[in-house]
């Protein structure tokens, strides 16, 4: 990715603002995240002005590492057609891996995932307006991740001794970061539905 200049680096300002004024990022297995909307009087990034969906209103929770986290968050999304992900399911969970081929992506995915394990293992949470997101740090202490580093990227492997927290892990993989990677920013502005079978 170039260097970002002028109208563009004002918009990638406004787009980490909002991020962190949303406190909307990732979660477990590195996922990618983030979230933009109109709202708050913060400055639209297109030429509409739609009202922000009631999931993504924040409540004001962040930390102090949040804002450190956004600039890779916001380029992994912006970048997402160069990023690769495979997620298989193993017992009491999944093995994803996520690479790129071109090295500056694939250390921003090193240095994403091992910030977002960091959070899981504390219990800091991020993007707890997402409903997924917040069952899946209601339960990080039951949440088991191992981070790899490997060509291109990272291999994580992700378990839950709980069947309930497995189903969360799971969706988490498939229907919040492989989606993510899949369609970037617009999608990381979407909320994630619970699994089936999920009860609580």
């Amino acid at each position: 990715m170039n260097h970002i200049h002028g109208d563009d680096g004002l918009q990638r300002r406004v787009v980490l603002a909002r991020l962190a004024a949303l406190g909307l990022t990732i979660s477990p297995a590195g996922a990618l995240l983030a979230g933009c909307g109109n709202g708050g009087g913060m400055p639209s990034m297109g030429g509409g002005s739609s009202a922000m969906p009631d999931w993504m209103m924040g409540d004001g929770m962040m930390d102090s590492a949040m804002m450190a986290d956004m600039p890779a968050i916001h380029d992994l999304l912006v970048a997402h057609d160069q990023i690769r992900r495979r997620v298989d399911d193993v017992d009491a969970g999944i093995r994803a891996q996520t690479t790129s081929d071109d090295p500056r992506i694939a250390q921003l995915i090193r240095t994403h995932v091992q910030a977002m394990h960091q959070r899981i293992v504390d219990g800091r949470p991020i993007r707890q307006m997402d409903p997924l997101f917040r069952e899946i740090f209601k339960h990080h202490t039951a949440i088991t991740m191992t981070v790899t580093d490997i060509a291109g990227g990272v291999d994580v492997t992700e378990t839950s001794a709980d069947p309930q927290v497995a189903l969360l892990i799971r969706q988490h993989a498939r229907r919040a970061v492989s989606e993510f990677v899949a369609a970037g920013m617009a999608r990381a502005m979407q909320p994630t539905p619970l699994p089936d079978g999920y009860h609580g």
